[in-house]
């Protein structure tokens, strides 16, 4: 099964009344052909081992059962450092008591959305390096219990990229203001020598 929109297309690979597995993919990346012939458990695990997005799953405690390898990539762990632990090892520690409070409280009503909507939200590498991350969340049941899939994109280069438009545009103002600022002297200079002129023309 699948649904789709202009920006991401939905596959959800379904094994029984409560065993599916939903999984979020750019629609740029695939076509309608392409998903239907992936509906199936090796498509699903296709999917999951090759996807560019750093993909965790993990269950109703926050304990991480699955990681892909874009994931590995993104923080720096082994699969088998990073299994069996809670997911707040991947949050920097200042944010982890409200992560927990977060994770605890969308555990009672679970549905796909964009976490942390209007916030800036960091991951925390095995080294210690914070980075700046998007991350979405799409909860599914099996017969093993609840899961949360967690979507996780590094969007440093993107903030970069803000960050040196953001600098472009108050140096370009700047330059404006201080544009500006030679005009009006200019002005000021010109109107005086025009009232000097005036008074020598009066005194002749």
């Amino acid at each position: 099964l699948f649904s789709s929109d202009l920006h991401m297309t939905y596959v959800i690979f379904y094994f029984g009344p409560l065993d599916y597995f939903c999984l979020r993919i750019p629609t740029f990346a695939m076509n309608i052909s392409a998903i239907t012939k992936m509906e199936s458990k090796q498509g699903m695990e296709a999917l999951f081992l090759y996807a560019s997005e750093g993909i965790l799953v993990a269950n109703d405690k926050g304990e991480i059962t699955e990681i892909n390898p874009s994931a590995e990539r993104l923080f720096g762990y082994s699969k088998d450092e990073m299994k069996g632990k809670k997911i707040e090892m991947l949050i920097p520690g200042r944010f982890s008591a409200k992560h927990t409070e977060q994770r605890e409280h969308y555990n009672h009503n679970p549905h796909p959305r964009t976490m942390g909507a209007g916030m800036e939200l960091y991951g925390l590498k095995k080294d210690g390096t914070e980075f700046p991350v998007e991350v979405s969340l799409s909860p599914y049941s099996s017969a093993e219990g609840q899961f949360v899939i967690a979507f996780i994109v590094d969007i440093t280069v993107r903030k970069h990229a803000e960050g040196k438009l953001k600098n472009y545009s108050a140096e370009l103002e700047l330059q404006v203001k201080n544009r500006t600022l030679i005009l009006e002297e200019a002005i000021d200079e010109l109107e005086k020598t025009k009232k000097d002129l005036y008074r020598a023309l009066n005194k002749e």
